[in-house]
């Protein structure tokens, strides 16, 4: 299954062997991003997300590069016209929320320039792999432009108030090395080894239980959220699901049987 870039401002989703993965590519402009891409993201994810034949979502760039940010020469359309600078505002969010709230687990996986809000992109990810030659910056304060509160909501339960303070109000890059030391990504790859890493990791998801993975990403996006993490009838009815389900079941009896679990995708 594969969408057309061309219809998505310059993204692509393509499916196979159980990765659904959305490729940015604008390799040109290193891959900023235009409004259209953001007004497209949910679609996209929506799409991978329903698809039976994925099992977790990859957010990549094409050509070497995460992404430039937002493309800057959209940007003197929105001057005077506040009604689509909301929109653009409103298309941004939209998106991130749609990669933030996908069932299934996405990754974010970072090579070369990662800047201005393709780092708010990547957040919105469950997690980031890095190759050791990315690079990260948040610029909007040199073009007194401004993230959103939705990201920077993201960027301080990642990696905490003054580090995103630092980054933010400097809007000095950082390396890969740093951005692992803060907890801008969770994993750190050689480039050589970066595509054998990411494939390691993929197919680690693609083994775990579906019914795992759904519920664990809800309830830790509540946490993240700041909501007290306090059980209700809900969350306790999950954990009884999960005991009383055949995934349970199937992992019960693999790890009994000292055998890798063979899960029913759903």
């Amino acid at each position: 299954m594969t969408h057309d870039p061309n219809e998505h401002g310059g993204a692509s989703l393509h499916i196979d062997a159980g990765v659904a993965t959305i490729l940015f590519n604008r390799v040109q402009m290193r891959n900023a991003m235009l409004q259209n891409t953001w007004r497209a993201l949910p679609h996209l994810i929506a799409a991978a997300d329903t698809d039976p034949l994925a099992d977790v979502i990859v957010l990549r760039g094409a050509g070497g590069h995460f992404g430039a940010g937002n493309d800057i020469s959209e940007f003197g359309v929105l001057r005077g016209n506040i009604a689509q600078s909301r929109a653009y505002g409103q298309d941004m969010a939209d998106a991130m929320m749609a990669i933030e709230t996908a069932n299934k687990p996405v990754i974010a996986a970072i090579e070369g320039n990662c800047f201005g809000a393709s780092v708010a992109l990547a957040i919105s990810a469950d997690f980031r792999i890095a190759a050791t030659d990315a690079r990260f910056a948040i610029p909007p304060a040199k073009l007194g432009a401004l993230y959103l509160r939705s990201d920077l909501h993201r960027l301080v339960a990642a990696i905490g108030q003054g580090h995103a303070r630092r980054l933010i109000f400097t809007a000095m890059p950082i390396a890969a090395a740093e951005a692992l030391s803060i907890g801008l990504v969770e994993q750190l790859v050689g480039s050589r080894e970066f595509e054998a890493e990411l494939d390691k990791a993929l197919h680690a998801i693609r083994n775990g239980s579906p019914y795992s993975m759904r519920h664990s990403k809800r309830m830790l996006r509540e946490i993240r959220g700041g909501n007290t993490p306090a059980e209700d009838d809900e969350s306790l009815g999950w954990f009884v699901d999960a005991m009383q389900g055949g995934d349970f079941a199937e992992g019960y009896a693999a790890f009994m049987e000292k055998r890798p679990p063979d899960f029913r995708k759903n």
